[in-house]
């Protein structure tokens, strides 16, 4: 029985005891705990959508507004959405930021049916829109179908739009 109780035999019960707590303490948790996020990162689930409307022939309609971003939203991607629907035009479909410049990838039909006033309203609104809501961007560049166009019906797509 004296062997039984030697320094290291005791040693070795309260360390497999303590070992043996730690483990049911840790049991406990039903998960990770909650990390807090930064205030930065709190804030890019809004967007500040400042939105140029078409209103020939006086210019165009400023309004401002402050969107919520859902799981998967994109700012661009609601942007573009808020912009179509607003302006009851085709939604454009990608938007691409490249350093300062902005890339719209529009669909073919995006002037159809539109004379040449109407067209360069609808364009010089999305490219407004897109420029006062992104203020770090400084032109928008079109692609048409995914690839650089001349233009579109009546309108030089060629060279960059920049806010006046």
């Amino acid at each position: 029985m004296r062997g039984l109780f030697t320094f290291w035999n005791l040693f070795g019960l309260i360390v497999f005891l303590l070992g043996g707590a730690f483990y049911l303490k840790g049991q406990e948790r039903t998960g990770p705990a909650a990390l807090p996020i930064p205030a930065e990162e709190a804030a890019k689930n809004t967007l500040a959508l400042v939105l140029l409307r078409p209103n020939p022939p006086e210019g165009f309609l400023k309004e401002t507004r402050t969107l919520e971003l859902g799981p998967g939203e994109t700012p661009g991607g609601k942007a573009l959405e808020l912009w179509s629907e607003a302006a009851s035009a085709p939604r454009p479909k990608a938007l691409f930021f490249q350093g300062k410049r902005l890339l719209v990838d529009l669909p073919q039909n995006f002037a159809l049916g539109l004379d040449a006033t109407l067209e360069a309203f609808r364009l010089y609104s999305l490219a407004y829109t897109l420029l006062s809501t992104f203020p770090q961007a400084e032109e928008v560049r079109f692609l048409v179908e995914g690839r650089p166009s001349a233009g579109l019906a009546h309108l030089d797509l060629s060279k960059p739009i920049r806010l006046p």
